[in-house]
């Protein structure tokens, strides 16, 4: 990863992971959340807290949205019940990336399931980024 926003999905990636595990976070506002990461991340002096639209965009947009994203991710899958049982950091990967290419739709299909794949190449094998590749290349 090298450019401004592909750290900005990245941070919108642990916002909605961090939103999803942490219950309490949900009452902190999203410029918390994202200073809480930066400040405890090794890219905090590649990115400013106050520049990151982007970010902000895919937050607010995966958490608007959020339901019709878990339903298109569930139709997604050969096997309705994995949805329930992926992993809490991948299903923010999978929403994030969701978002773009379904609701937002401004980046080629592409350029975001490539980005998304050096998300999850930075947590995950390549047992998921395939899982990943494989359902986000067959959204509609």
């Amino acid at each position: 990863m090298s450019d401004n926003k592909s750290y900005q999905r990245l941070l919108a990636v642990q916002a909605i992971y961090e939103s999803t595990i942490n219950k309490k976070i949900i009452d902190s506002s999203f410029d918390e959340i994202l200073i809480h990461i930066i400040e405890n991340v090794d890219f905090k002096n590649k990115i400013n807290a106050l520049k990151i639209p982007l970010a902000k965009e895919i937050y607010f947009g995966v958490s608007t949205n959020l339901e019709k994203i878990d339903l298109i991710l569930k139709n997604s899958l050969r096997d309705k019940t994995k949805a329930e049982s992926i992993d809490k950091l991948l299903l923010s990967i999978f929403r994030c990336a969701i978002f773009e290419i379904v609701i937002k739709k401004q980046i080629s299909k592409k350029i975001v399931i490539s980005e998304y794949l050096l998300v999850s190449n930075h947590f995950f094998t390549d047992k998921e980024s395939a899982l990943l590749n494989g359902v986000l290349d067959n959204l509609r």
